[in-house]
């Protein structure tokens, strides 16, 4: 008498009651460096690794993360009926923050969409000009979260083709830190890269969970 209870029949997978409290990091590197796993025994495509060429950024202190996806919803209306089944496209996926951490230069500029920064260990000055903004860079974005500090559980999302778009602002308000607004980071479809991970993956381990 299953149904008595109102539990549907047959096999039923249960939500785990775990909670992730907190951001996760922001590393990000050039796009032209290949991922650490390229790709792992399972055929998927993540994580960063430092070259010669291209090394990694992390972003210091950062508040109000989100993550997020950007859809376009398409209805399949019929008058009679009405709507029978929609048409989706994913977009893009969007990353947004605040920065509290704005030195050094050389990791600000990316961000900013600034030129190239120049470190005179002479004078102890890093220089970096705003000019045009160069569209021909693409980044990896890496968002590791560890939830089990002592089992070493974490998840980890890797966007593979990634800009800083839109306009930022930098709040100087009397008596609180600098703060940078209005970062975004897009995710685009790499399509080098199978489809179905196309614009991100994510890995989970948990060794006493899977």
């Amino acid at each position: 008498m299953t149904l008595v209870t109102g539990t549907p029949v047959g096999s039923v997978v249960e939500q785990e009651g775990i909670s992730l409290e907190g951001s996760a990091y922001v590393y990000f590197q050039n796009a032209l460096a290949p991922l650490y796993h390229r790709p792992d025994s399972n055929g998927f495509y993540w994580g960063l690794a430092s070259t010669g060429s291209y090394g990694i950024s992390l972003l210091g202190c950062v508040q109000d993360v989100s993550f997020g996806d950007d859809v376009t919803v398409n209805a399949i209306r019929c008058d009679t009926v009405g709507d029978k089944d929609v048409i989706q496209k994913r977009n893009h996926l969007e990353l947004t923050f605040t920065l509290l951490s704005l030195f050094p230069l050389s990791i600000l500029s990316p961000i900013m969409r600034g030129g190239a920064v120049t470190l005179d260990a002479v004078a102890h000055t890093e220089s970096m000009g705003i000019g045009p903004i160069n569209n021909n860079v693409n980044y990896h974005v890496y968002l590791p979260k560890v939830y089990d500090d002592d089992a070493g559980d974490y998840v980890a999302i890797t966007m593979h083709k990634c800009k800083f778009v839109d306009a930022w602002n930098i709040a100087m308000k009397s008596g609180e830190p600098w703060q940078m607004t209005g970062v975004k980071i897009w995710g685009m479809a790499d399509t080098a890269l199978p489809s179905a991970q196309q614009f991100a993956t994510i890995i989970r381990a948990d060794a006493s969970a899977l």
